[in-house]
């Protein structure tokens, strides 16, 4: 038996598989949770289990088999499988209270180092959400329940927002993927508006320099002196013949009821494949080969890709210069700077401008029906009013 027993372990290695096991469920846990411990790890253990099935418990049942009656070995593998039991149960609640422990001291440590400022989501994330071993923004569902108290923390509540507060000044580079895993649509939906309508405002508040700075050089005698920057403007806008007023028609902000509605709808509120592997947001097309991300379903003769961007802020400032550029979109401007004329420098209703996007996408009026109805539903039109918070010197 002793040789028996000797032999069989170097030849099957049979602790390596042990080590190796264990091993992943401890990491697994550790990283993920002990509810999704099980999930994680279902195939290596079933790999495991197959392995001792194959090679420890058929040459040991032969053996008892030959050497021991069938009631003694009963008796022998009803107590083997009762110490397993016993030996299990001891060892899960254990297991489940070290990694509430280490989900606990990460999130306390993150609420602890941040306090009350107001730090962008760039360095959180560079601080506590990215793997070392992985170059993909990686954020499970405990992460985005930690970046939801992290607004709420830092008073960002959308609540709020809707009674005229200001918008924290929260930047996230890439949208995170565990906002699949909220079950809640409520909580999905309000997650997805809280990352992306400071980047919004942030983008808006850049064209309203800029048009403030048109403005005063058209009252200029001589534009000598920022011809490099409106050589600039002219070209990111796309204007010929240097025309100084459609310039000015296409400089001017998106309300936000308008990008929020098209994100939500384009992208699934954020769950969409596209969104979660190139922020993709507002189903922009590409046509320039291998440069985006294909979809599952496009027709073998067609050559576009879906534009993938580095940054949620470059989605948006592709998104923008869409639509303040792209002749498919002439009457979409021409509406806004109607409103612009009777609120020279308020906001602009998003609703207003819906019935001038038929083009944006190939459902057309069916198209322009649906943002309207995403617009309604979650009262989008409430942040076409939003600021951003003033920036403080002290924010990290």
């Amino acid at each position: 038996m002793i040789n028996f027993i000797k032999n069989f372990f170097i030849k099957y290695t049979f602790l390596k598989k042990i080590r190796n096991f264990f091993s992943i469920i401890i990491e697994s846990t550790k990283n993920h949770g002990f509810v999704k411990f099980i999930a994680r790890t279902l195939s290596p253990t079933i790999d495991f289990f197959r392995y001792i099935l194959k090679y420890l418990l058929n040459p040991i049942i032969n053996f008892f088999k030959t050497r021991i009656s069938k009631p003694i070995a009963v008796k022998v593998f009803s107590y083997a499988v009762l110490v397993g039991l016993i030996l299990f149960t001891a060892f899960i609640p254990s297991l489940y209270k070290a990694t509430n422990n280490v989900k606990n001291v990460n999130q306390n440590n993150l609420m602890r180092e941040f306090g009350n400022n107001d730090p962008t989501i760039d360095q959180i994330l560079k601080r506590s959400f990215f793997k070392e071993e992985s170059r993909k923004l990686s954020i499970d569902y405990q992460q985005v329940l930690n970046l939801m108290n992290l607004f709420e923390k830092s008073g960002y509540n959308l609540d709020r927002v809707r009674d005229g507060g200001p918008v924290s000044n929260f930047f996230l580079a890439k949208f995170p993927e565990g906002i699949t895993e909220l079950d809640n649509l409520e909580q999905r939906k309000r997650i997805f508006i809280q990352i992306l309508l400071p980047v919004i405002l942030s983008e808006n508040e850049k064209i309203r320099t800029d048009r403030r700075k048109l403005t005063s050089i058209m009252n200029l005698k001589s534009y000598d002196k920022e011809s490099l920057w409106l050589k600039e403007q002219f070209d990111r806008y796309k204007v010929k013949d240097n025309n100084y007023k459609e310039l000015l028609k296409r400089m001017d902000v998106i309300p936000p009821s308008l990008a929020l509605a098209q994100a939500a709808y384009e992208s699934a509120w954020g769950t969409s494949r596209f969104a979660v592997e190139g922020n993709a947001l507002f189903g922009q097309w590409t046509w320039k080969e291998n440069t985006g991300i294909v979809p599952e379903r496009r027709p073998e003769n067609e050559k576009y890709e879906v534009s993938k961007f580095n940054h949620i802020r470059s989605a948006v400032t592709a998104y923008k210069n869409n639509l303040n550029s792209h002749p498919f979109y002439e009457d979409f401007r021409k509406e806004r700077a109607k409103a612009r004329m009777l609120n020279p420098f308020g906001s602009i209703s998003g609703y207003r401008l819906v019935d001038h996007l038929g083009r944006y996408s190939i459902r057309g009026q069916d198209y322009v029906v649906g943002l309207k109805k995403v617009i309604e539903q979650n009262s989008l039109h409430d942040f076409d009013k939003s600021i951003l918070t003033p920036k403080r010197s002290s924010s990290i």
